[in-house]
Formats: C-alpha cells, structure tokens, sequence
C-alpha cells in the first residue's frame, strides 16, 4: 500500500525537471490544461557524466507515431511545453497534413511559426513553451517538434530530441 501510495503521489506532482543528463519531457497544452505528452519518435542524442572527464552519448532512434487527436478549434493558441531550465538553442515545430499506412508522415512538413516563452514558478524557472497557432479548419496536425541543447554538466556537444503530438481543427474561434 505504500508504494501504491508513493506512485499516486509522483503522479500527482507532474513531469519530473529534466537535469541536463536526461532528455526532457514536453507536454501539449491549450491555455492551463494539458492536452497530450509528448512522445519521443526519430531519434534522440544524449550525453551523460560517467565520473569525472567521463561521458557517455546515450543515442536512441525511435518508430514515429502519433497519440490520437486531440481536438481544438481552428485558430487555436498552443504550446509545448519543454521541461527543461535550460532554453532550447533552437526548437521547431513541424506540422504534417496525413500520415501513411504504417504511421509515418507523409507529404511535406510546414514549419510553424512559433514563440519560446520561459515559464516560471515561485521566481525560478521550470521550463520552457514553445507557442503557436494552428489555423485552418477542418484538418489534422501531425506535429513534431525538434530541440537541441548544448550539454553544460561537463560533457559539452549538441544534444536533441524529436517528440510528437496530433490535433485536429474544427471551425474557427468565436
């Protein structure tokens, strides 16, 4: 029972703060509610201390998939949220019309335009929203979202993750 209890309140207290040495969890959101958690697709890179002057490059590729859609109205203002101190050094958010057969996009990616807002709780900063809109109408978003990070716990290189989301839109804002 209390591991039971243990688990429920981990549960309860949300994603845990990636350090530098885990690749961060993102979260889909509209306004305050959470919509979806991101799911790592493509490939991931990662460095991590061993002990000191040591590192290890944790590399992962992953099958692309995408959770089923959430729904919002078009014109919608969204954000992936990044759980990570750390601002991204740079964080893209591609968007796909269809997938194929087995999961994968198809057709050609279209960049959103999007914001990077810190976000901040009792004065310190717990992580990062990539902001942005979806527009149009009546269709699906396969959206994946690409960071990258310098390592800065003693390992240094380029560090990414690719994580994916699924909205589709319905008519517009009011």
């Amino acid at each position: 029972m209390a591991s039971g209890l243990l688990g429920v309140l981990l549960l309860a207290s949300g994603p845990a703060q990636a350090h530098d040495h885990q690749i961060p969890d993102t979260v889909l959101k509209k306004g305050a509610k959470g919509l979806q958690a991101g799911t790592l697709v493509r490939e991931s890179s990662w460095n991590r201390a061993t002990g000191e002057d040591e590192c290890v490059n944790e590399s992962a590729v992953y099958r692309t998939r995408f959770p089923e859609a959430d729904s919002v109205a078009a014109g919608a203002k969204l954000r992936v949220r990044i759980f990570k101190t750390q601002r991204p050094d740079s964080f893209e958010i591609a968007a796909y019309r269809a997938v194929d057969e087995e999961g994968e996009p198809s057709g050609e990616a279209r960049l959103l335009s999007r914001t990077l807002e810190r976000v901040v709780v009792d004065g310190k900063t717990v992580g990062w929203d990539a902001v942005f809109f979806v527009k149009n109408p009546g269709r699906d978003y396969y959206l994946i979202s690409e960071g990258r990070w310098q390592d800065r716990e003693g390992c240094g290189g380029d560090q990414f993750a690719f994580w994916s989301h699924h909205v589709e839109t319905r008519g517009a804002t009011s």
